[in-house]
């Protein structure tokens, strides 16, 4: 320091002390005021000097007595108030040393103007990033009295202070921002908001209104209602700049305005609309030119980032303002990183989860840059912003998942997981990486290609409090899903262990809910997967989330994992009940719980009693069946009437006490009504099953059944392409539907009321049908067609000649066993029935059949009965003797049937049929028929009605005849073809 230079510090150390002195409480009044006038001076030239002299803060803070002249005050105030600015340490000694209470009542209205501008301006000061001070002033009431400053008749010096000191007073201070609203200042700072009032008032006002709605729903629509979104959008067009005579005032103000607009908006979808509906998206739009100042483009950008969010008709307006040009261009390496941040974070929002605008982004080629920024750039948030817009270009969207992938973005969104020292980006790259993979194959495999795995599992170690472990576990949980080869690759990597780990109780629940899901996809539908979870000791903690304490969500995961768990491996059955299991899952089946976890309990009770009765014992005992039989209730969502119905059926198959149970909780009439209403196929049938097995071998319950209307839906059933994907489903149906027909002729008669005839010759006439389900159905209509009170039902053979397909040489033994106790039954019902089964050709098959070699016995005496039933239509002896056949062939609709003799003997004796014979028989029939027609026609109608009726049978018996003769005609050849064709050679 030269020696000129340290006189002028000699020099001014001495005026300093000199002036201390003379402002010292012994001093009179005239040094006071000489004093304090030279020490505000000194105070803004260098404030730190001034400061660090012991008695100079509190001999000025004296000064601010109420008895001093207003001279003396507005000099002690400035000088404050510029010992304050910018420095932590003198805003402390000034607080410290008094000031604040005596700077807040100078507010008041009875002191100058010019006072109350310094103190307004020497407690902004001392608020400013100070908590602490921040507490102070509005411990001494200086709020309302800055709120009364921004009034229309106080001088705009005056509120542009006033509003100063709020916003440094209220900036990251809940409390004082409560306060500020709670004293009235909404309506005064939007007023001056106003055209009339000066720029940088303006921007002060648009200031506190920013502290004022940041993250505060509450005041976010307090502000919009007082009127403020109007005057901000004026803030923001050109002839709001054009009276700006200032370039630098123009740039505060829309900076200012344009983040009290993204604070304004931020997560509220109400004042979206407003802001929107009052056309501040193209002023914004027109903010990102290149010729913004860049904290203007920063805020905008902000801005519109948070009027899209979450609003897709907001992100069709921004689209359609020619946003994304825009944003396209300040992604370039030539732009600031700041603002590279900010267009990443507008793109990533105006496409979330809207397809039109994430196809038209990746038609601009904004994809790329992206991708450059996550290597480009070196700082950690711009990075962030562009792994968050890459996850919203390819979320849900197949095709721009490719895009993305093939501009080369996994590897870098790979390597960014390792940087440890930045837990904010390696969380949002692990969110990306599985909104890239979700569903795609292809990009599942080059994201396991380039690495993703290990350091994926290496997350899951991570601390709880990012939630890293979180991101990680549904990172790889997409890794997994639907592709196996992945499956391998991230049980050998160890992450099996660590996901169990964060099912711990002091895992966040966050976390707990991704870990559990990940684990259910790596359990998946295989024992092997299964057995591997559950050694890792998944049981225990998957059972202790089942707990009615556990988050709902958490709890929907933990029943996902837990129902593979228990679902394909018996052994694990028990591992579960060990735990104590059961209690929990039958706790979580109550209304109040949400319904996909009622869903998944369900679901876990079923598996847990399949087969195996201890657990079975174990449920009845914990109260399983009343709740169930409660999520059967109409009111319930089909997934869960669905599991519900599948945890009933397996806890009734066989055991005639659940069996019991279930009907005394009331499942028989609940079951009725979901069959009969209009409930998805799959509820009904899984409804059906439980039914079904409900009344299986069980008296009581069918006769619950029958009274509560069941029998028509049950049959209904039979209609359903029933998926057998939960057992035997149509084998028990028929099976218990058997059963019923074979009670009484009361369930006889409502089950063909009900139409099961139809359904079940439709059973036997499907190729696909087992033999067990052909003869049970089988069993049913023969059943039916032997009660009196049924067969009455039946004149026409029309439903079952669907059957006489079924008599083929090469049917199955259980086919034709069934086909020919049916229409033997059938047959015996009426000569018009018999007639109709000839005229439909049932005779060649017949006799084809009978006498083929392959023909079991057993067959061969369901079909003598069958023959023997037709003879009034076919007089003719049975055609092969007993121990011989004969070789011949038959045609069935076009079809050809070998009959060829396996022992080589032919027939010794044949009796053919009287042709002649035969079609008298038919001709007797008709006319029998006619004349009873007639006879019943003259009994009622007078002579003119018998004339006409008589024309009239005459006319449709030639018809009638015209079409046996060509009948008869038929069958006579049929059978002449047979009986040549039989003669011995």
């Amino acid at each position: 320091m030269s020696a000129e230079e340290d006189l002028d510090n000699h020099l001014r150390d001495t005026e300093i002390l000199r002036n201390i002195l003379r402002i010292s409480p012994t001093s009179d009044l005239a040094d006071k005021s000489i004093g304090v006038r030279e020490l505000r001076a000194l105070a803004t030239e260098d404030s730190n000097k001034v400061a660090s002299y012991a008695n100079a803060i509190p001999n000025l803070v004296a000064l601010l007595s109420p008895d001093m002249p207003h001279n003396v005050q507005f000099d002690a105030v400035w000088a404050l108030a510029s010992l304050a600015l910018h420095s932590l340490d003198n805003q402390d000694k000034v607080a410290s040393a008094g000031a604040i209470p005596p700077l807040a009542a100078l507010l008041s209205a009875n002191n100058s103007a010019g006072v109350q501008e310094y103190a307004a301006a020497a407690l902004a000061n001392l608020g400013r990033d100070y908590p602490l001070n921040q507490g102070r002033v509005a411990a001494a009431g200086a709020i309302p009295s800055l709120v009364a400053l921004l009034s229309a008749n106080t001088p705009e010096d005056v509120q542009y202070q006033a509003a100063h000191a709020l916003a440094s007073n209220v900036r990251e201070n809940s409390e004082n921002l409560g306060k500020v609203a709670s004293a009235g200042a909404l309506p005064p700072l939007v007023a001056l908001l106003s055209a009339r009032t000066l720029p940088r008032l303006q921007a002060q006002a648009a200031a506190v209104l920013a502290f004022l709605v940041e993250n505060n729903p509450d005041n976010q629509g307090k502000v919009a209602s007082t009127g403020a979104i109007p005057p901000f959008v004026a803030l923001l067009s050109d002839s709001t700049q054009a009276r700006v005579q200032s370039r630098a005032v123009t740039a505060l103000v829309q900076s200012q305005v344009t983040s009290a607009l993204a604070k304004l908006v931020a997560n509220n979808p109400d004042n979206q609309g407003r802001v929107a509906s009052a056309g501040a998206i193209p002023h914004l739009v027109a903010l990102l030119s290149a010729n913004t100042p860049v904290d203007v483009k920063e805020m905008a950008l902000l801005a519109l980032a948070n009027i899209v969010a979450n609003n897709t008709c907001n992100q069709g307006k921004v689209e359609s303002a020619g946003a994304i040009p825009a944003l396209f261009a300040l992604l370039s390496a030539s732009n600031p990183a700041s603002v590279q941040e900010e267009a990443a974070f507008a793109l990533a929002n105006m496409v979330l989860n809207n397809p039109w605008n994430q196809r038209k982004v990746a038609s601009a080629g904004v994809i790329p840059p992206l991708v450059a920024l996550l290597s480009a750039s070196n700082q950690a948030i711009v990075k962030i912003r562009a792994a968050f817009a890459l996850a919203s270009i390819a979320d849900g969207n197949p095709g721009n998942q490719v895009k993305v992938a093939s501009a080369g973005a996994l590897p870098p969104l790979v390597a960014l997981l390792s940087i440890r020292t930045e837990p904010s980006l390696q969380s949002q790259v692990a969110a990306a990486l599985a909104l890239l993979v979700d569903s795609n194959p292809a990009n599942q495999g080059k994201a396991a290609s380039a690495g993703a795995i290990p350091p994926l599992v290496a997350l899951l170690s991570a601390s709880t409090s990012a939630g890293l472990p979180g991101v990680a576990a549904n990172a790889l949980r997409k890794l997994v899903e639907n592709y196996p080869d992945n499956e391998g690759k991230v049980a050998s990597a160890g992450a099996i262990p660590l996901l169990v780990g964060l099912l711990s109780a002091s895992t966040p629940a966050d976390v707990q809910k991704e870990a559990a899901a990940a684990l259910g996809v790596l359990a998946g539908n295989d024992a092997r997967k299964i057995g591997r979870v559950a050694s890792a000791g998944a049981i225990p903690p998957l059972v202790a989330l089942l707990s009615s304490s556990t988050p709902a969500g958490v709890q929907k995961s933990a029943e996902y994992a837990f129902s593979y768990v228990v679902c394909c491996n018996p052994t694990n059955r028990g591992k579960v009940a060990a735990a104590s299991a059961i209690p929990s899952l039958v706790a979580l089946l109550s209304a109040s719980t949400p319904a996909d976890v009622q869903k998944e309990a369900a679901e876990a009770l079923g598996h847990l009693v399949a087969n195996d009765a201890r657990n079975e014992d174990k449920e009845v005992s914990a109260g399983a069946i009343p709740p169930l039989v409660a999520l059967l209730s109409t009111s319930s969502p089909a997934a869960v009437q669905d599991k519900a119905a599948f945890a009933l059926s397996n806890l009734a198959v066989g055991s005639s006490r659940n069996q019991g149970k279930i009907a005394d909780a009331g499942a028989i009439p609940a079951l009725v009504e979901l069959m009969s209403a209009s409930a998805p196929d799959w509820v009904q049938e899984c409804a059906g099953l439980l039914l079904a097995n409900l009344v299986f071998n069980n008296r009581d319950n069918q006769v619950k059944m029958a009274s509560a209307g069941g029998i028509p839906p049950l049959v209904a059933l039979l209609s359903i392409s029933l998926n057998d994907d939960l057992g035997d489903t149509l084998g028990q149906v028929v099976e218990s539907l058997k059963q019923i027909a074979a009670c009484n002729t009361h369930y006889r008669k409502l089950l063909a009321d009900a139409g099961a005839i139809s359904p079940l010759v439709g059973l036997m006439t499907d190729s696909c049908t087992r033999a067990s389900v052909f003869l049970s159905a089988s069993s049913i209509v023969t059943a039916l067609l032997s009660d009196p009170r049924v067969r009455d039902m039946f004149t026409y053979a029309t439903s079952f000649l669907s059957l006489l397909a079924m008599l083929r040489v090469n049917s199955p033994e259980h086919a034709l066993v069934g086909t020919a106790s049916v229409l033997s039954h059938l047959a015996s019902i009426s000569l018009s029935i018999q007639r109709e089964l000839a005229v439909a050709g049932i005779i060649p098959p017949l006799l084809a059949v009978r006498a083929a070699s392959s023909t079991p016995p057993q067959v061969q005496q369901k079909l003598d009965k069958l023959h023997a039933s037709l003879r009034d239509v076919c007089s003719c002896q049975p055609c092969v003797s007993k121990g011989k056949r004969m070789s011949g062939q038959t045609s069935i609709e076009g079809s050809s049937t070998s009959m060829v003799d396996r022992a080589g003997a032919t027939s010794s004796a044949v009796h053919p049929v009287d042709p002649d014979k035969l079609m008298q028989e038919l001709l007797e029939e008709e006319e029998r028929e006619k004349a009873l027609k007639e006879t019943k026609v003259k009994s009622k109608k007078g002579k003119k009605q018998r004339q006409k009726e008589k024309k009239r049978e005459k006319e449709r018996s030639e018809e009638e005849q015209l079409a046996v003769d060509q009948v008869s005609e038929g069958v006579v050849k049929d059978a002449e073809k047979y009986l040549m064709q039989q003669q011995p050679a």
